[in-house]
């Protein structure tokens, strides 16, 4: 194997667990599969777009992907995610070669083998990232890992067909890479950082940031090198924005075209379904909040959803333990903004999470790695908190900032005296399996008890 993939080897200790990890990630995907198989799967003259969008319904995720596989369009927000209409169309390509065929529709099933993937090497790299960055033990490192990868929207993220499980992946690919170059003393190569964040910011822009980032933190002053800046930052920048903008101009702004004709020309028609779409808008302006201004990027920020309120109900609530009550449900039909868990021991759950993380974040913050990792936390947290943007389902965007939780618990492990380790251990352990008997038996209800056909 060359250099460059070395990466993806597993390696002789990661082998029981790696195996492990991809029996659970194929089960939760066939969950999701099993519950949606029976329209999803249908081929022919469908209306796409009807089919996906109109039936899936889990928490706030999107069903574009399977949209796209199925009929190609650049449905995603380009400025948002400049590239993954793109990196989608080889798989496109290979369902409409299979839709030709046998009149099967199998985008369900090369979602899910792509999110098997991704989810798969993300817990290598948290793994790893404990083991060989933090050096912690075997065990708790995968103590941590198994935690992390229990969190609700962590195990929602390898299975629904969004971008995020893709991001996680770069995410702690970039992590880990960082880490272990911050360890050996090398910097982190110029090429890397250009493909790492062509492709991280080509999913998701914001996440770019978190690539140069890791760069600086790993080479210091090396970063600010003319050949780095200009190669390394300048010119995968320029090359993303331009292909963002010829993406707005030649695939989506005829696609909106085509869809306000049509909907200004049904609106003319049926006057009933006017009023539905008037009220359908007013009601998800209510739940998106109060922006800053209709304009550009601003559009999608607000001011209005309650900060401390969101950050002990969403953010360290519902984002690391389901709600049972309105479960899975989408805001925009039927979920409250807030909801509160029906039993204490979810609140105990959540405050033990809350200590154990602030401890890490203390006993840790001296620490380069610990430091990298709150400076992509406090990313997000500008993102999310200062702008508002996705504020009312900020929960959905875990995979972005969560891992720094069991990271920074790592520190709490590293720091804790010998005679104290083995009730530490327990309690992690009994939390790791708590989150994950609690959320998996919640989300298995969800994909069981409704069958959509």
């Amino acid at each position: 194997m060359t250099p460059v993939f070395s990466i993806f080897r597993i390696k002789r200790e990661e082998r029981l667990i790696a195996t492990l990890d991809l029996l659970v990630f194929i089960a939760l995907n066939a969950l999701l599969i099993y519950k949606y198989y029976g329209l999803f799967t249908r081929g022919g003259n469908l209306g796409f777009w009807s089919v996906f969008w109109n039936h899936f319904r889990v928490s706030g995720f999107d069903s574009y992907t399977y949209i796209i596989l199925s009929k190609w369009e650049a449905y995603y927000v380009v400025y948002r995610h400049p590239l993954l209409a793109f990196m989608m169309y080889p798989f496109y390509l290979l369902n409409h070669w299979l839709l030709l065929r046998m009149e099967y529709n199998y985008a369900v099933f090369i979602v899910a083998a792509i999110l098997v993937f991704s989810a798969f090497y993300s817990f290598i790299f948290m793994y790893r990232i404990q083991r060989e960055v933090l050096s912690l033990k075997r065990t708790d490192a995968t103590i941590l890992t198994v935690m992390f990868f229990s969190f609700a929207y962590i195990m929602l993220t390898t299975m629904v067909p969004d971008h995020f499980c893709l991001s996680m992946f770069l995410l702690t690919m970039t992590l880990y890479i960082a880490g272990t170059k911050m360890n050996n003393g090398r910097r982190m190569k110029t090429w890397q950082s250009f493909v790492l964040f062509f492709f991280m910011a080509g999913i998701t822009l914001s996440n770019g940031l978190k690539v140069w980032l890791a760069q600086w933190f790993a080479n210091g002053r090396d970063f600010f090198r003319v050949r780095n800046l200009l190669m390394g930052v300048a010119v995968p920048a320029a090359l993303l924005w331009g292909i963002s903008m010829y993406e707005d101009v030649t695939f989506v702004k005829p696609l909106q075209a085509r869809g306000q004709k049509i909907l200004k020309e049904r609106e003319k028609k049926d006057t009933v379904f006017a009023k539905k779409v008037r009220a359908r808008n007013e009601a998800f302006q209510k739940k998106t909040g109060e922006t800053i201004s209709d304009k550009g990027f601003m559009k999608w920020t607000d001011v209005s959803t309650p900060r401390l309120q969101s950050l002990s109900d969403n953010v360290f609530g519902e984002s690391l333990q389901l709600h049972d009550a309105y479960l899975l449900r989408d805001i925009h039909y039927g979920r409250p903004v807030f909801v509160k868990y029906s039993h204490w021991y979810n609140y105990m759950a959540e405050a033990l999470i809350v200590v154990l993380f602030l401890a890490g974040v203390v006993l840790g913050c001296r620490h380069r790695f610990m430091l990298l990792c709150l400076s992509w936390l406090a990313i997000d947290a500008g993102i999310h908190f200062v702008l508002g943007f996705g504020l009312n389902e900020v929960y959905i965007m875990t995979a972005h900032w969560a891992f720094v939780i069991p990271i920074a618990m790592a520190f709490v492990v590293r720091r804790c005296a010998p005679r104290h380790l083995i009730a530490l251990r327990i309690v992690l352990a009994c939390l790791a399996v708590f989150l994950f008997v609690y959320n998996f038996s919640l989300v298995f209800e969800y994909m069981t008890k409704t069958l959509v056909k």
